[in-house]
């Protein structure tokens, strides 16, 4: 019984990192776009500081995504969902 509960808990660790990395991933990917257009010759000044302004927003939001995997990692360790499953 207790194999199956750490087998559990280990795929929905690896499921829950899965998740953050790919939106990791594709913050970066928008990231990435946002400072190649800062970078097309000739542009507005008020456009290439929205673009910047972008592109620094795409990294702001991996912090927070840090965070709730965090408080994913404390919710299978303390096995809440297993708890609610018994209802």
């Amino acid at each position: 019984m207790t194999v199956s509960i750490e087998s559990k808990r280990r795929r929905q660790r690896r499921q829950a990192v899965l998740g953050v990395t790919m939106f990791v991933l594709l913050q970066a990917a928008c990231a990435i776009c946002f400072v190649a257009l800062c970078l097309i010759p000739d542009l507005p000044r008020w456009v290439f500081w929205l673009f910047a302004a972008l592109a620094g927003l795409c990294g702001l939001l991996v912090i927070p995504a840090l965070v709730v995997l965090k408080q994913r990692f404390n919710e299978i360790e303390g096995g809440e969902l297993d708890a609610a499953a018994e209802y």
